[in-house]
């Protein structure tokens, strides 16, 4: 405790020294500086400002230059443009929809220009279909002569395509395991008659496949 006194003593006394070296050096410092302008404005009194001259006085040359110089003659100006008046003006409008009309009135179209005709409908699958085509008129195909002399019986399938009415328009075979009988069954395909196929109510061309069975009686 005796040693935390003797510490705060200390230091108030070291402060203030600090403080009264502070308060003589700033008053010294003043001093100096007011008797340094004093006899700055005592000396500077018999100052006087003089005019500057210069000892030798310059020599200014003149160099003639010589202004003759060859100039090329500018190429004239180009003719302002006419304006033409208000009645020419009416006049030139007036004879440009004249051509305008006559060549309106010559223009001929060529059939090359014109649009292309729509696409033809499209043929749907059978399975593509709501309602599949139904027979109304099935035919019954000849039996080839020479295949019943010969004891032939066979199987043919004939891919056709039924349009909006119902009618055969196209027919082919698409497998037949003996080729005598495909005469017949086109020809018998091409005389049926069929509902025609529905897609949201509305009829459509579908293909199908037709099967024909060529059998003999025992």
């Amino acid at each position: 405790m005796e040693k935390d006194r003797k510490s705060l003593i200390r230091r108030i006394f070291l402060e203030s020294e600090l403080e009264a070296e502070y308060t003589r050096d700033l008053n010294v410092a003043f001093t100096i500086s007011l008797v340094i302008l004093i006899a700055a404005f005592a000396f500077g009194k018999g100052c006087k400002m003089q005019e500057y001259k210069p000892k030798k006085a310059q020599e200014t040359a003149l160099e003639q230059i010589d202004l003759q110089t060859e100039f090329e003659e500018p190429p004239p100006p180009p003719p302002k443009p006419k304006v033409a008046l208000p009645e020419e003006i009416e006049e030139v409008e007036s004879e440009a929809e004249q051509d305008t009309i006559n060549i309106a009135e010559t223009v001929e179209f060529d059939e090359e220009d014109m649009p292309p005709p729509p696409p033809p409908p499209k043929v749907f699958e059978v399975f593509d279909v709501d309602e599949p085509p139904e027979p109304v008129v099935n035919v019954q195909p000849e039996y080839p002569e020479i295949a019943r002399q010969a004891g032939l019986e066979g199987k043919v399938l004939v891919e056709a395509i039924i349009d909006e009415n119902g009618n055969v328009i196209d027919a082919r075979i698409k497998y037949s395991d003996n080729e005598i009988f495909n005469e017949a069954a086109l020809a018998a395909m091409r005389k049926m008659k069929f509902k025609p196929a529905k897609q949201k109510g509305i009829p459509v061309k579908v293909k199908i496949i037709q099967p024909f069975i060529f059998k003999l009686r025992r």
